[in-house]
């Protein structure tokens, strides 16, 4: 009988914390707490522009606040207005029409200009890609001869984490830390 009543009170108990933490924590979302909250005022939209320290703990700040830029030093017992004016306005690009894309033999002419070679790819996707030829290989590669099984050397792999020369030489500097 009297573990049944420990575990009721610990189950109450339980569940007058947890409603506490519910209702904190919705009261906090809503900003009725601290920081959120702005009694009536309009809260000020604040945009840190620039930062660049000068200094062990001191610093100049360019700040927009409201269409205003100021450009404040902060140090280390406070911050300072140094000049102050109007933020400048931000650019856009305002299109008025409609926007023209280039045509696929544009683009084609283009890739040709970039090339140099004046070589396009084919155009006609029916043709049949054979397993010798790669026709997207990136420039200055060539082909890799094809064999049945592809067995990276030691060179290749040095430096890689697949090295056994990798592994090694880690466990060495491990057992010289340890060890000096």
């Amino acid at each position: 009988m009297d573990t049944l009543v420990i575990a009721l009170r610990v189950a109450l108990s339980l569940g007058v914390v947890l409603a506490l933490m519910w209702v904190l924590h919705r009261r906090m979302q809503k900003g009725q707490f601290g920081a959120g909250r702005t009694r009536g005022r309009r809260s000020a939209s604040l945009e840190v522009v620039a930062r660049q320290g000068i200094g062990g703990k001191a610093s100049v700040v360019v700040v927009d606040v409201d269409g205003e830029r100021l450009v404040l030093g902060v140090a280390e017992h406070g911050v300072t207005l140094l000049t102050s004016g109007q933020a400048p306005a931000p650019e856009l690009t305002i299109v008025t029409g409609p926007v023209a894309l280039p045509t696929a033999d544009a683009f084609r002419a283009e890739l040709d200009r970039q090339d140099g070679a004046g070589a396009s790819l084919p155009s006609d996707t029916a043709a049949a890609v054979t397993d010798d030829t790669l026709p997207l290989r990136p420039r200055g590669r060539r082909a890799a001869p094809r064999t049945a099984s592809v067995v990276p050397t030691a060179a290749q792999l040095q430096g890689s984490v697949l090295s056994v020369d990798t592994w090694r030489q880690a466990a060495s500097a491990l057992r010289s830390r340890r060890t000096g």
